[in-house]
């Protein structure tokens, strides 16, 4: 299995296990149990699928659960799926290179002077941790049923014990382990905390058994901070499409 299919198999067993899991034709809808927000709210193409005629089928499961349709997919392992969302309607969201880092190429990156770096596992901080990542992303408050919905796994940066960054990790599944949400709330940027950050949460997943972390920087800057914990492109990439 080369890299582009682990990523994309972990990506649906995570997915099963912490969602609900919807048929759409050739298609599965991850429904979030705790919330409505589209990027925990997505389709990935079934495995092995080759053809593309069940999309108005996807339209309709996003429907009955009052979604927008929204699909997240490693464009290698969906051969002609973006050209024909692309003719049935649908709008490139994003189109995202995918960086690796194999447990032998972690570095370390030391948080700096004054910031402690730290898992959340529940209680209180689950609210700080949320409403960090929240302002990080130019995002509203955090609901109590997202709180609720905590699954234990992210990471809350603090400089002089303020809230200051955030990161996350999906559970590890088939050896692989997804990051995201790494933000920083703006007055503390620019001081090396998000590389500091990236570098604890793929150290965190390691520890949980992973062979593999993964992530898709959004931009430039991000992946030259994700580098610095040694990630590197795998070329491969993840396309997001909406209708």
């Amino acid at each position: 299995m080369n890299v582009a299919e682990r990523v994309q198999s972990s990506v649906r067993a995570v997915n099963a296990v912490e969602r609900d899991a919807v048929a759409a034709g050739p298609f599965t809808l991850y429904r979030s149990r705790a919330s409505d927000h589209p990027y925990l709210n997505y389709a990935v193409p079934n495995a092995g699928v080759v053809e593309w005629d069940g999309i108005d089928e996807l339209r309709a499961a996003f429907a009955a659960h009052g979604l927008g349709p929204r699909l997240e997919f490693v464009a290698e392992c969906a051969p002609g799926l973006e050209d024909a969302l692309g003719a049935a309607g649908f709008e490139l969201q994003g189109r995202y290179p995918v960086m690796t880092l194999p447990a032998t190429a972690l570095r370390e990156v030391p948080a700096p002077d004054g910031v402690v770096i730290a898992r959340v596992l529940g209680g209180v901080d689950v609210r700080a941790l949320l409403r960090t990542a929240a302002e990080a992303f130019g995002e509203g408050e955090p609901t109590d049923a997202e709180v609720a919905g905590y699954r234990g796994r992210g990471l809350l940066a603090r400089a002089g014990g303020e809230p200051a960054g955030s990161a996350f990790r999906s559970a590890v599944a088939e050896g692989v382990s997804e990051l995201g949400g790494i933000g920083v709330r703006e007055r503390f940027r620019r001081r090396g905390i998000a590389a500091a950050l990236t570098a604890a949460a793929a150290a965190d997943a390691l520890a949980d058994g992973a062979e593999l972390c993964f992530l898709t920087p959004g931009d430039d800057g991000a992946e030259r901070v994700y580098g610095r914990a040694g990630f590197a492109r795998a070329g491969t990439t993840v396309v997001h499409m909406v209708a």
